[in-house]
């Protein structure tokens, strides 16, 4: 079996496709990552000539189209923006999320018509909100899924403390207006004055605070987490609003070994007492301060954390739900029997 999955630029979804890439090479399982911003369809197909291919509906050109039509065996899952009950009730003015355009429905029509494809559309909701902001895929055979964020357990592994990157409070993440809703009430109170407390903010674009220190390479980040007394997780104003998001940071936070305080959204329920909920800016600074001097309840609620991601949200757990999803049942088991074998052994 060999699997493409495409990407089209370094964002959260990126790092996921490459917890996917790595976690089928640890099962076994040849998988490639395509750049389709750099590499034709045509050539990319050609030569690795995939058995199933994971990919997004809204960059879904006539030459990948041609490439899923001319392979009758092929197996296809495509993540897609927002297409359900649940648009109608949103301010797009307001709420930056992604919905799936009049255009990207026409050409999912055609392939799903021509091709029986895809096999299925995902979104990295859980699963009741599927039901509301991806409902209408039903109404042209496809079916919606819920494919949640993972931990990528080979970038996140071995997570070591690190002299450096000690600190009360450590984040890595971009500032933009739209984040900086809800950073500016939660994060920024807690800069100034700039030495009540040691705080270290990483991220690709520079932030407008004395505590930004500039990029963090990709295997830094895990000791990042394990060095920061606090790695708070921060969400977009949509994920609070309607509370159907669940980013990719906690899981990231909590399979390396850190502890996290969050905003509050609803799904974030998943994580049981394996992460702390601020119910406002202010329950926020108090969990902060709470926590920095609570050392003992702060590592017992990391190691909860910690083991309900390795237990349940890792690369391998997802790519055993695509498995089962494109009828390889037996195979996404016996991956997952495997998994918890050598985590407990």
């Amino acid at each position: 079996m060999k699997v493409m999955i495409s990407s089209d630029g370094k964002h959260a979804h990126f790092f996921q496709r490459v917890a996917w890439v790595n976690a089928f090479h640890a099962c076994g399982i040849e998988a490639q990552l395509w750049d389709c911003n750099q590499i034709s369809a045509f050539d990319a197909f050609d030569s690795f000539e995939p058995d199933i291919f994971l990919g997004q509906s809204y960059n879904l050109d006539p030459s990948t189209f041609k490439c899923i039509a001319e392979r009758p065996h092929l197996k296809v899952g495509l993540r897609a923006g927002d297409w359900g009950d649940h648009e109608a009730s949103v301010d797009k003015s307001k709420y930056n999320i992604l919905y799936c355009s009049k255009k990207e429905k026409d050409v999912l029509k055609r392939l799903k018509d021509e091709t029986g494809k895809p096999d299925f559309v995902h979104i990295h909701y859980d699963e009741q909100a599927v039901k509301v902001t991806h409902n209408h895929f039903e109404s042209i055979g496809i079916k919606p899924i819920s494919l949640m964020m993972c931990a990528d357990t080979l970038m996140y592994s071995d997570a070591q403390l690190d002299p450096k990157l000690e600190c009360d409070i450590g984040f890595v993440g971009g500032y933009w207006p739209y984040k900086g809703l809800v950073i500016d009430k939660y994060l920024c109170p807690l800069l100034h004055p700039v030495d009540k407390y040691k705080v270290k903010i990483f991220g690709n674009q520079p932030w407008p605070v004395n505590q930004y220190c500039g990029l963090l390479a990709d295997h830094e980040v895990k000791n990042l987490f394990a060095s920061a007394k606090i790695c708070p997780n921060l969400s977009e104003p949509h994920a609070q609003e309607f509370g159907i998001d669940v980013n990719e940071r906690i899981f990231k936070i909590l399979y390396a070994g850190g502890f996290c305080i969050t905003d509050s959204v609803e799904s974030y329920g998943m994580f049981e007492d394996g992460i702390v909920v601020a119910e406002s800016p202010e329950h926020f600074a108090e969990m902060v301060e709470y926590y920095l001097n609570n050392p003992d309840e702060r590592e017992d609620v990391a190691s909860r954390g910690h083991s309900l991601v390795k237990e349940n949200h890792t690369g391998v757990h997802r790519i055993a739900q695509i498995l089962s999803e494109l009828g390889f049942e037996g195979m996404s088991n016996n991956l997952i029997q495997s998994y918890k074998d050598s985590i407990n052994g």
